[in-house]
């Protein structure tokens, strides 16, 4: 009978060991996806996102670890809520693990009082590559439901068009006359850190959750420094390009990537345009000179990886138009509590 153990930052046999599994699973079901080093788990449950916590729970048999659940805690707004993924060992399933992981999963939401738990699986998409669906099967029967679907799209740097890039750029900037495109690598220069807080705050108001219940949160300045020490803690470098409305000085849009250190594959991040001044083409433009910036500091660089929900139309269009390709899709299934 397995023990499931929370993992803690000190214990770096067992983070060893969760990312031992993490990787064995990625391998066996989703080896297109980058590998995530070692380090990153220590640093980030070292190191949460502002007002959150992320914790880690081990099943562990004959002091090895065999699957684990890595549950996402924010506070505040989102009190009720939390993530979770999970995973066992391809070597050692259809013995229970996961069901233990399950339910020690819904005792601990209980006990935090949270009454909405998600649990992400990975599925496949037209013309990607095949994903089991062992694991979305396995949560409807526990009586999970889909609520959400995001698809992910990687982009090669290497095979990118940079003359189409170059035309859309020009097709585009005219519509955006009133506006200035801002771009800097690191940490938010102080005049935009009040323009960011404001625009990041409408991200869970405007995109797309399908039937995840995720409420807008307040993001202010000191959010904003909080996010960014977290991000260098972890070893990662901001790439961000902001949209700044010229009359009114206001942050209208923002695009971010973030880098790994010196990894090849960099992360998309949230692109958000203010809806009062949409139909200017920023998200484009925002994210087109986010390339040429990544391109210039961080030659390294080959692969951006980008997730978007399935009806999120404009921001799908985008991608496809920069060389964005499917490769498979992230499902939040999603389960109420009573209370």
């Amino acid at each position: 009978m397995a023990e499931i153990r929370r993992v803690l930052p000190a214990d770096r046999e067992l983070l060893r060991q969760v990312h031992e599994v993490f990787e064995a699973v990625r391998a066996a079901e989703t080896p297109e996806l980058a590998p995530v080093p070692a380090e990153r788990y220590g640093g980030t449950l070292e190191h949460p996102r502002p007002n959150s916590e992320f914790r880690c729970y081990a099943a562990v048999e004959d002091g090895a670890v065999r699957g684990q659940t890595w549950v996402y805690l924010p506070h505040d707004e989102n009190a009720h809520y939390t993530e979770v993924e999970l995973a066992v060992h391809p070597g050692h399933r259809r013995r229970g693990l996961g069901g233990a992981l399950l339910d020690h999963l819904l005792r601990l939401a209980r006990d935090e009082r949270r009454s909405e738990i998600v649990v992400t699986v990975r599925t496949a998409v037209d013309g990607g590559p095949d994903r089991p669906d062992t694991g979305a099967r396995f949560l409807e029967q526990r009586g999970f439901t889909a609520a959400l679907t995001e698809i992910h799209r990687s982009l090669d740097l290497g095979e990118a068009d940079l003359e189409a890039e170059s035309r859309l750029w020009d097709e585009s900037i005219t519509s955006a006359a009133d506006y200035e495109l801002v771009s800097w690598t690191g940490r938010t220069p102080e005049h935009y850190l009040d323009g960011l807080g404001r625009i990041d705050s409408q991200i869970f108001a405007e995109i797309p959750l399908g039937e995840v219940d995720l409420r807008p949160r307040a993001i202010d300045a000191a959010y904003v420094r909080a996010r960014e020490d977290r991000a260098e803690a972890q070893g990662h470098t901001m790439v961000r390009t902001l949209a700044v409305h010229k009359q009114s000085g206001d942050v209208v849009a923002n695009t971010l990537i973030y880098v790994h250190g010196e990894e090849p594959h960099a992360n998309q991040a949230i692109t958000i345009v203010d809806p009062a001044h949409r139909g200017h083409r920023l998200g484009l433009l925002a994210k087109l000179a986010n390339l040429r910036q990544l391109r210039e500091h961080h030659g390294g660089v080959t692969t951006i990886w980008a997730g978007n929900a399935d009806t999120n139309a404009g921001m799908v269009a985008i991608n496809d138009r920069l060389g964005f390709r499917p490769v498979d899709a992230l499902v939040s299934y999603r389960l109420k509590l009573e209370a």
